[in-house]
């Protein structure tokens, strides 16, 4: 009997192992779905969408870069895995395009480029290139602005550890069908600027197209 033990043992031993393997956990894996857009939202920096899926509602969904030009209404493929959805693909439809910006539109935009000095220091000004063209827009109205704009050491609004109320010095004109300008202006030159010289721009800015 005791030969036998060192043998049964390690019966006991596989046979546990096996069930423990059979026992754990397995991986949901990917499911693909369609699903209707019903809203576009920008949530902390990050664009997600209202869908609606086989009858159902998920809430903030977030997509990758490919479906930035989302829209109401698209039909798009939804990927889940373990419980956790993304928007990867757009469906097209008869002669897509990537749709225009129209007047009445309002957009969030952040923005990390480069402009210049001019009026004798008393205007800041950037080009700011949008993700679609823009149709029938003629001017456009700042509701929000913050930013950070920066000459050689010093901050010219803003400061290193976050972005200043730029609003009430912000005005925009429309480049016909590519973006904005954005323009910073006081009615005194702007402190301890160069005229006529490059200025770092960064910011978060909104707007309404008219």
């Amino acid at each position: 009997m005791s030969d036998d033990m060192p043998e049964v043992a390690r019966l006991l031993g596989r046979q546990l192992g096996l069930g423990l393997i059979q026992n754990e956990p397995k991986p949901t894996g990917v499911t693909l779905r369609y699903a209707t857009v019903d809203a576009i939202r920008s949530n902390g920096g990050t664009l997600t969408a209202d869908l609606t899926v086989a009858g159902g509602e998920l809430h903030a969904v977030p997509m990758t870069t490919d479906c930035a030009n989302l829209q109401p209404g698209d039909r798009c493929i939804v990927e889940t895995a373990n419980h956790l959805s993304i928007i990867t693909g757009i469906l097209a439809r008869p002669g897509a395009i990537i749709p225009a910006y129209r007047a009445g539109d309002t957009i969030s935009v952040d923005y990390n480029t480069a402009g210049y000095i001019t009026n004798s220091g008393k205007n800041m000004y950037c080009t700011l290139p949008l993700n679609r063209p823009l149709a029938g827009v003629t001017a456009a109205t700042c509701t929000k602005h913050t930013a950070s704009w920066r000459q050689g050491n010093g901050y010219l609004i803003g400061a290193s550890d976050g972005f200043g109320d730029a609003k009430p010095y912000t005005t925009l004109t429309i480049i016909p069908e590519t973006g904005l300008g954005i323009r910073l202006a006081k009615d005194s030159a702007w402190p301890n600027v160069t005229n006529n010289s490059p200025v770092g721009c960064q910011g978060s800015i909104t707007l309404t197209l008219q």
